[in-house]
């Protein structure tokens, strides 16, 4: 009975193992195709020519944002290139989260160069943090680096064209002064300041050696040689030079 019972249960558990085995063997099955998708997908995306079209797309579009400021459409397809590139990587094997760390803090950097003078300083830090990061996350650096410098002449080229194709809607237009200031809307170049030499006129204010005099109808910012004259005083031009119209107090000048 013992025997006939080992028999049994042995049957049992060679029929239940077999009964299994098509379970064990759809999920094998779809763990390799999920892994063979990773692998082809990372080797797609780490192929050179594809590597550099990405990293060409993610310098132009960063660029195009920063240069014209297009409320982050085009930089956000150039995070899009540089995100491409650094997942064909990681699926590759190759980039980690330092890498990726030191692009994202070159990325700032730049940021932080269009808001903050710092004389160039961020904007280079953030050029080296950030290809820093593109070169280590690569399997082969030397390969990277080559890649790199191709996208980034390419890349060069295609934002002088932009610049050129569009130098009305640069970034740098926003800090120039476009109104222009004419005589009919009251303003007065310095060159036309050249009329008040030898004029006499009244200081409005005391100058100290700086103040405002008033010739006819003209009111002027004037200063002295030095000397205090209050207001009310009669004072003469004796210097034009610019904008700048050096006055002498003209009671003074009567005493001597």
């Amino acid at each position: 009975m013992i025997s006939l019972r080992r028999t049994f249960l042995g049957c049992a558990t060679v029929l239940g193992s077999i009964g299994c085995l098509p379970g064990l063997a759809a999920a094998s099955a779809g763990t390799a195709a999920q892994q063979g998708f990773t692998s082809a997908l990372g080797g797609f995306l780490t192929h050179p020519a594809v590597a550099a079209i990405l990293l060409l797309i993610g310098i132009v579009g960063i660029g195009l944002e920063l240069l014209f400021w297009t409320f982050g459409l085009l930089g956000s397809i150039g995070v899009i290139g540089f995100g491409l590139y650094f997942l064909g990587n990681y699926l590759a094997g190759g980039a980690g989260s330092g890498d990726i760390g030191l692009f994202v803090l070159g990325v700032l950097l730049l940021l932080l160069e269009l808001v903050i003078p710092s004389f160039g300083i961020l904007g280079i830090a953030g050029s080296i943090s950030l290809f820093s990061g593109v070169i280590l996350a690569a399997d082969n650096p030397q390969t990277a680096a080559l890649l790199l410098v191709i996208a980034f002449v390419a890349a060069a080229v295609l934002l002088f064209i932009a610049v050129k194709k569009f130098p009305a809607r640069g970034v740098w237009n926003r800090f120039i002064l476009k109104e222009e200031l004419t005589t009919e809307q009251g303003f007065v170049s310095s060159s036309f300041k050249l009329h008040l030499m030898g004029q006499t006129g009244t200081s409005l204010t005391p100058l100290r050696p700086s103040g405002t005099a008033q010739f006819g109808e003209d009111r002027v910012d004037v200063v002295t040689e030095g000397g205090f004259i209050p207001a009310g005083r009669l004072v003469k031009v004796v210097l034009v030079e610019g904008s700048r119209v050096v006055v002498h107090e003209e009671e003074a000048d009567a005493e001597k």
